[in-house]
C-alpha cells in the first residue's frame, strides 16, 4: 500500500480519535440530540472531501504528492485537530452537532470562544483544506469548497438562532469574530 495513503488514513484516524476522546471527556459522545437539516451542509462535504481525496489519489493520476503539499497538509490536519479538541473541551456539555431549540445551558464565552464564536467550524474548514492538500489532488477541492460554503451558510443560520436563544449573544457577537480574528 502507498505510504502517503497510509499516512493520510492515519491522519484522519488521529483527527477522529482525538475528537472522540474529547467528547468522551466532556460527556457528549453518547448524546443523541434532535437533528436539524443544517448539519447536512457540513456532514456531506465532510465525508465527500475525505473519501474523494483518497479515491482521486488512488487513481494514480498525479503520482507522489510534493513535499510542500505533504507538509502543508500535515500542518492543516494538526490545526484542525487541535482546534477541534480544544473547542470541544471549552464547550464541555454544551456541544451539539445540531441546532437545538430550547437547549438548556449557558453561553460559552471562555477559551477559544473568547476570541472566535465558531472554532469548531474553523476546524472543519482546516480539515476540508487538509485532505486535498496532503494528497495533492485536484477534483476533491470541489468537495472542500462545498464544505466551506456549507460552514459559512450554517454559521449564518446558527447566529440567528443563538441571537434569539441567548439574551447576551448580540453583545458577545460585537466583541468577537465569527471564525478568524480581524478577518471574519
Amino acid at each position: 500500500m502507498d505510504p502517503y495513503l497510509i499516512a493520510y488514513i492515519v491522519l484522519i484516524v488521529l483527527y477522529r480519535l482525538s475528537e472522540t476522546l474529547a467528547m468522551v471527556k466532556t460527556g457528549t459522545v453518547a448524546r443523541k440530540p434532535a437533528q436539524d437539516w443544517t448539519a447536512w451542509l457540513i456532514m456531506v462535504p465532510y465525508w465527500l472531501v475525505i473519501l474523494s481525496s483518497a479515491v482521486e489519489y488512488t487513481s494514480g493520476r498525479y503520482g507522489q504528492p510534493p513535499l510542500a503539499a505533504v507538509i502543508a497538509g500535515v500542518a492543516l490536519f494538526a490545526v484542525a485537530t487541535v482546534l477541534r479538541v480544544r473547542a470541544h473541551l471549552d464547550l464541555g456539555a454544551q456541544f451539539s452537532m445540531f441546532i437545538e431549540e430550547g437547549r438548556a445551558g449557558g453561553l460559552v464565552t471562555t477559551g477559544l470562544y473568547s476570541k472566535i464564536r465558531h472554532p469548531l467550524y474553523l476546524a472543519n474548514i482546516a480539515l476540508f483544506l487538509a485532505c486535498p492538500t496532503f494528497l495533492a489532488v485536484r477534483w476533491a477541492w470541489a468537495a472542500a469548497v462545498m464544505g466551506i460554503v456549507g460552514v459559512v451558510t450554517r454559521i449564518e443560520i446558527e447566529e440567528q438562532h443563538l441571537t434569539c436563544t441567548f439574551e447576551g449573544y448580540a453583545a458577545y457577537a460585537r466583541t468577537t469574530w465569527k471564525l478568524i480574528p480581524r478577518v471574519y
